[in-house]
This record gives C-alpha cells, structure tokens and sequence, in this order.
C-alpha cells in the first residue's frame, strides 16, 4: 500500500525505517487526528514487511513532541481526518484501512493507544531519537520504544497532571517501569521536566550526543541492529514482554475509568481553560 503523507515522514534505508512526526513543528508536533491516521498505517505497513527490521522515530523540527492535540479540545481549527468519521465533531472510531476485522468489531474510539500497543507489541527492534522536547504522548512514545539516544537539549515531561488529566497513552506504567519509583512518582504527580542528564542518569537515555550528531548516531545503531539476527530479536522481545511487561495492555481500561471520573470535576474543565488562557491552573479539588 502506497500512501501520500502530509503528518509524518516515512524513509527506509538499508532495513530502517525512519519515522518523523512532522504534524506541525512549529507547535511540538501535536498529535492531530490525522497525524495518528497517518503513523498507524504506516506502522502496520512496516510490521508486515520483513524487510522493515528496525524502527527509528523522531520529531521534524527541533522538538521530539508535545503530546496531544489541545487546540482541538478547545474547539479551535483543526485538520481534517483520513477516513475517521466525526460525529457532530466528536471523534469517531478507528477507522484505518489495514486495520483487522476482529478490531473493527471492538469498536474503539480513535485515540493514540492503538499506536503505542503497536509500538508496545512490535517484535522488531524500536529507537526513539529524542530531539528537545518530549511531553505528554510524545514522552509515552519514546518510553515505549526500547532504546532512547537524546541530545543536551532533551527534555521528557508527563504533563498531563498540570490540566488534571490522568496520563493518557501509558505514562502510569512506563514512568515506574524505567525509573525509581520517587523519581517516576514526582514526574507523574506534578508534571515537571526530567532533563536529559537526569535522564541519563537514571538509565532512561541511553546516550547523550550533540544535537548534530543524534540522527547519525541513531541510524548508525539502528542499522547495526537491522543485521543482526531478527528472530532472534524477535524471540528475545517477545520473552521480555511476557516476563516483564504483561500489565501494560491494562493500562487503556484503567485510563478509560480514570477520564471518566475526572471528566466530571471542575478542575478538569479549569485545567483546559487555563491552558488555552496562558495562565496558572487554580484547582479547587472537586
């Protein structure tokens, strides 16, 4: 399948394939409806197709990404979707062409989880080159990856408590699962940035290049990863989910009963509010 893209960028060389998030750059690489559209076709692409034996993902730009399309939320303009249905401008369900029968019969409203379960589920090797910042969505897709390479500049940030939400897309287990739990509880509980060093040097980052240098390091990683062994990187993948990740596809129920209770607080319509106001959320605890 052959697919124009106008979010992302796809390039493939010598078994990598490297995908930019190039949604707008300008505002972090928000992730728009059809961004997401986009990325999970062409991750399902790229799962398919033994030739494709390492995954790269990048922000276009100088900033990873910021996570979550907030503007939309807000009723501002907002590009269109692919092949999402709206309905009076509430999100629709998935609606991808290389999406299964047996996922159509789910019913499962669009949202970015269905990207990183294929990130979570893909049995190739993954690499998040984190270029400046990385929050909310953004962080929770290069947590998910299996190696992270950043830059001075890099900054990772789970956000979503600073507009009272729950994390959305996986921050409440990969958070503890990479860090010591105090250090994972303080980025949860109030939303502040982990700086590339600190990152570093807890194990999150895995290396530390100069902003220049973090695509051709990267690449050069990832292609000697796409010659090495692939059902053995298949096997060993496989082996450590099963050991040690086997709790992370919980995560959608438990957001899905989350959002719903704090959808109904007022701290979540001021934490909304004082966002697209520009100021200091004031919660009230109710």
């Amino acid at each position: 399948m052959q697919l124009d893209h106008q979010y992302i960028k796809v390039e493939r060389d010598e078994g990598v394939v490297l995908f930019t998030l190039n949604s707008d750059p300008d505002r972090y690489n928000p992730w728009f409806i059809p961004m997401m559209e986009e990325l999970t076709v062409a991750l399902d692409i790229a799962l398919a197709d033994p030739d494709d034996r390492v995954f790269v993902f990048t922000g276009g730009g100088e900033n990873f990404s910021a996570g979550g399309d907030v503007p939309a939320r807000s009723g501002r303009a907002r590009p269109e979707p692919i092949w999402m249905k709206t309905h009076n401008g509430q999100r629709g369900l998935w609606n991808a062409p290389t999406m299964t029968a047996e996922e159509r019969m789910q019913n499962i409203g669009l949202s970015g989880w269905r990207i990183h379960m294929q990130v979570y589920n893909s049995n190739k090797p993954t690499i998040a080159a984190v270029n400046g910042m990385a929050a909310g969505a953004g962080c929770d897709l290069a947590f998910a990856c299996d190696l992270r390479i950043g830059t001075p500049e890099t900054k990772l940030c789970q956000v979503y408590v600073r507009r009272a939400l729950p994390t959305m897309d996986g921050g409440a287990y990969w958070t503890p699962f990479h860090l010591p739990h105090a250090i994972a509880m303080h980025m949860l509980l109030t939303g502040d940035v982990l700086s590339a060093q600190d990152a570093y040097r807890f194990g999150v980052l895995n290396q530390i290049v100069e902003k220049a240098d973090l695509l051709p390091t990267t690449m050069d990683l990832a292609r000697r990863l796409a010659k090495g062994p692939s059902v053995t990187h298949q096997l060993v993948k496989h082996m450590v989910r099963q050991l040690h990740m086997t709790k992370f596809p919980e995560h959608r129920d438990l957001l899905q009963r989350a959002s719903a209770a704090i959808g109904e607080t007022r701290d979540s319509e001021e934490g909304w509010r004082s966002f697209m106001e520009k100021r200091t959320p004031v919660f009230q605890g109710r």
